[in-house]
């Protein structure tokens, strides 16, 4: 029971300097220097947390975290910069709580402290680019408060009952990991629309210039294309590269996944959904649809629905004549299909349109 002990504490200050490490730091040592808890021996070396140095700097840091995590942007810049920091913090505490061990379960310990504080920390640095999407502060602010209130609590069951904590912050690693994935993919699409933002901020103009839509493919994507959809290099018209967005009515399409739009000269179009661990094509629902162009904070979205179908394609700000030739070249698709399927119906034939890429104005 003591070693279930023990490693409940350690996992409990793990998880919980990956959300906050200033305060963790700061609520263990108060409830040593107030004697709110009694050390047992094995916990003897957690005095040093209630030195007043320790109180001091732990306060000060806390201080700044507390105003810095609820201004939107800031909060995330925060986070990057304590993306070594907590972690670490983590990993020592961990070590401290499990005390005198040989020096290869050092190692083991040193590794799963700090694989659960980095889980901590990405699942709160995840959720934080996601609400700073929303320019708002009221929401970062009440997310804030509400990590602060948690690592109250998780500190008072870590202190309290250890054998709980185990199992409690266990089941919350293992759900985060679970959902680990997406959250990669929420911090990757994210800092890449930022990146594109800073290097090219601007606004999307209706009616922007034209640009050329290059037909250039990554030598694995005309594999997959050759083998998927029986599209070799020279079928294919144009493309572009995105990021998803929201979809309705396709399946096994998921958001902030880099992709490649396909046109084909014949006419219709693919989507190449880069993964992390395979690539799938999927054709691009364009019959009857309705091509529109949103905006958002960081990315312009070209829109494709139908009646039954969603789809949803993210561009970094300030590639407004990027964001338009797309949409026109995608409604020009439409449109074709359109009158493709009206003639066939009819009995008429018509030439052929060959939608070849758009020369640059």
């Amino acid at each position: 029971m003591e070693m279930i002990e023990q490693l409940g504490v350690a996992l409990g200050l793990a998880s919980l300097a990956g959300v906050n490490l200033y305060l963790t730091v700061l609520i263990a040592g108060l409830a040593i220097r107030m004697g709110w808890v009694e050390l047992a021996g094995s916990y003897a070396h957690f005095e040093a947390l209630g030195h007043p140095w320790v109180l001091a700097v732990a306060g000060v840091f806390f201080v700044m975290e507390f105003f810095a995590d609820k201004v939107p942007w800031v909060d995330s810049l925060w986070d990057s910069v304590h993306t070594v920091i907590r972690p670490v913090g983590g990993t020592l505490l961990a070590l401290q709580a499990l005390g005198e061990m040989p020096p290869y379960m050092e190692v083991v310990a040193a590794l799963a402290a700090g694989s659960a504080a980095m889980t901590m920390h990405s699942a709160k640095a995840g959720s934080r680019l996601l609400i700073n999407h929303s320019p708002e502060p009221f929401t970062n602010v009440s997310m804030s408060l509400a990590e602060d209130v948690g690592v109250v609590g998780g500190m008072a069951l870590v202190l309290l009952n250890p054998v709980v904590a185990f199992g409690v912050f266990l089941g919350i690693l293992i759900l985060l990991w679970m959902v680990f994935p997406r959250l990669v993919r929420v911090i990757r699409s994210t800092l890449w629309l930022v990146w594109n933002k800073v290097r090219m901020p601007g606004q999307r103009e209706t009616g922007a210039g034209m640009v050329e839509l290059k037909a250039e493919l990554p030598v694995d994507v005309l594999g997959l294309l050759a083998v998927k959809s029986d599209t070799a290099e020279h079928d294919v018209a144009w493309t572009v590269e995105c990021l998803t967005g929201k979809s309705k009515g396709m399946r096994g399409m998921k958001p902030n996944v880099k992709t490649l739009v396909v046109a084909r000269k014949g006419g219709g179009a693919l989507l190449v959904l880069r993964g992390m661990f395979r690539d799938m094509v999927m054709p691009l629902p364009l019959d009857g649809a309705r091509v529109e162009v949103e905006s958002r904070l960081l990315s312009d979205h070209v829109v494709v629905q139908t009646a039954s179908r969603l789809v949803t394609l993210r561009f970094p700000r300030g590639c407004g004549a990027l964001v338009e030739t797309v949409r026109v070249r995608l409604d020009e698709m439409v449109r074709v299909a359109g009158a493709v399927e009206s003639e066939l119906v009819s009995g008429e034939t018509s030439p052929v349109v060959d939608l070849a890429p758009l020369p640059a104005l």
